[in-house]
């Protein structure tokens, strides 16, 4: 019964581990998202996506879109707050809808930035998609990231003297040198 047992755990534990091994390599180690913050909620109306390669000659694929539910006859604007009822909805009842073109970047050295700014952007959750390419277009590595946009606060217009909070200039810089540095 011992042996049984052990060798139960060791099926586990080579199971586990090759899932584990499977998921890390659905992923670009390459490629960094750095900006904007995923799936952190910002309060803005436009949002720069800079993306970090660290190896050179890679082909990506971005693009930018906007999570959209059906309700009723048409379809609206996912809110950071309804992320819930989206996962339960249906596909058929589910949408992105493209906020730019998909973005063909190829990185030179070996560390390139692929920057894009998203502008009149309304609350809501947008979608950020990044994939490697090989030279016939196929797919590679995949990865999507969430970006949450909240409205302002109704106080927002009121004076604060003393802001323990950073700006989002502040806030930006101190997320790409942690992320350029990290690596």
């Amino acid at each position: 019964m011992r042996k049984l047992v052990m060798l139960l755990l060791i099926f586990v534990a080579v199971g586990v581990s090759a899932s584990v091994s499977f998921a890390a390599a659905t992923t670009d180690p390459a490629v960094t998202l750095v900006s904007p913050p995923e799936d952190e909620a910002i309060v803005a109306d436009n949002f720069l996506v800079s993306i970090k390669v660290t190896q050179p000659g890679k082909t990506l694929k971005i693009s930018v879109g906007a999570l959209q539910i059906k309700d009723g006859d048409k379809f609206v604007a996912v809110t950071p707050g309804g992320l819930e009822d989206y996962s339960k909805k249906s596909e058929e009842d589910k949408q992105t809808a493209p906020l730019m073109e998909t973005q063909t970047f190829v990185s030179k050295g070996s560390v390139s930035f692929f920057t894009h700014k998203v502008e009149n952007v309304t609350p809501g959750v947008y979608v950020i998609k990044v994939s490697t390419v090989d030279a016939d277009g196929g797919i590679l590595f995949s990865r999507e990231a969430r970006v949450l946009v909240k409205e302002k606060a109704a106080d927002a217009d009121a004076k604060v003297v003393f802001d323990s909070q950073k700006s989002g200039a502040s806030q930006f810089l101190q997320n790409l040198l942690s992320k350029i540095f990290k690596n």
